[in-house]
């Protein structure tokens, strides 16, 4: 599949700003499966960009501008070739210890949540794959709004699918690949799902990075290291509905880095584009920004399109 993306960020400031400094993280990498064709990030203004790889070796990009400031743009346009992986993250330019991802975060979840997260999944005996897949499977359900979603139905049964095919690339049998469907029941019928779907409904959580936080933060405290991921997914729609996405990566074993978006229900693969990854959402964030020169209140309008090109 190759995906267009058209991401663009217009700041309109409220006074004149005198200087601004951004950090951006808006460019992807290679790995197995997604490969990038083309990709550049501008800004219309006269300005040197300069680009850099963080400790995670996330490409970050930066720039610095000297006012007065009215209005200022950045872009980020590329196209990608991706191939199906079923979540699976193999080949990632990844750059630090696998433990790194089990330490808390700056942005670290509220804990009744992550355990009340946990306690629904106290009687899943599956391996953790299955257990990745459960968590995952109840923050989606308990999201506010989450059993309205007429997509919710599919997107358990492609997560049933992914499940499967993930087994298999990890060498289990075939009496295992059916677990990850059993402990989601499970984990879906027990008092605690339902405590957390009213849970989120009264901290009104239901954006994709929260709930990916979350999940992280659950798996942390069950001793798999998990991180969070920036990036887009197209999701078959008009493109004026598309944005940002934050989905979860877990580390499970001899797979490796498994993908898992509590937001959608299911592991993002080929619709999606991989950019940042961290430990929180600050680490991810796509624009980092500073002013200087006064106080500078400004109004950012963003605009995302993810296209699939020639299909």
């Amino acid at each position: 599949m190759r995906l267009s993306v058209r991401h663009t960020e217009t700041l309109t400031y409220a006074t004149p700003s005198m200087g601004t400094i951004q950090v951006l993280r808006l460019t992807p990498r290679d790995h197995t499966g997604h490969y990038v064709c083309d990709w550049t990030v501008d800004v219309d203004a006269d300005c040197k960009i300069e680009s850099h790889k963080d400790a995670f070796g996330n490409i970050v990009t930066s720039f610095s501008l000297n006012g007065p400031l009215d209005e200022l743009t950045i872009s980020a346009v590329g196209e990608i070739e991706t191939e199906e992986t079923h979540g699976i993250v193999r080949g990632a330019p990844d750059k630090v210890p696998h433990g790194v991802f089990l330490r808390p975060s700056h942005s670290e979840s509220d804990a009744a949540l992550v355990r009340t997260a946990i306690n629904a999944l106290a009687d899943v005996t599956g391996p953790e794959l299955a257990q990745m897949h459960a968590l995952m499977a109840v923050l989606h359900a308990a999201r506010p709004n989450g059993d309205d979603d007429e997509d919710t139905d599919n997107s358990h049964e492609q997560a049933h699918e992914q499940a499967q095919a993930q087994a298999q690339m990890g060498g289990s049998h075939s009496q295992q690949q059916q677990t990850a469907g059993d402990a989601e029941d499970v984990a879906l019928k027990s008092s605690a799902s339902s405590r957390l779907r009213d849970m989120l409904a009264e901290k009104k959580i239901r954006e994709a990075g929260d709930l990916a936080d979350i999940f992280c933060n659950t798996a942390r405290r069950l001793g798999l290291p998990a991180r969070l991921v920036s990036g887009y997914r197209w999701h078959g729609k008009d493109a004026s509905q598309d944005q940002r996405d934050i989905w979860a990566e877990a580390h499970i074993g001899d797979l490796g880095w498994v993908a898992f978006d509590p937001s959608q229900g299911n592991c993002p693969s080929e619709d999606s584009v991989r950019v940042a990854i961290g430990l929180d959402q600050h680490g991810i964030a796509s624009a980092r920004v500073g002013h200087y020169g006064g106080m500078s209140d400004f109004e950012r309008e963003t605009s995302i399109a993810v296209r699939r090109v020639g299909g």
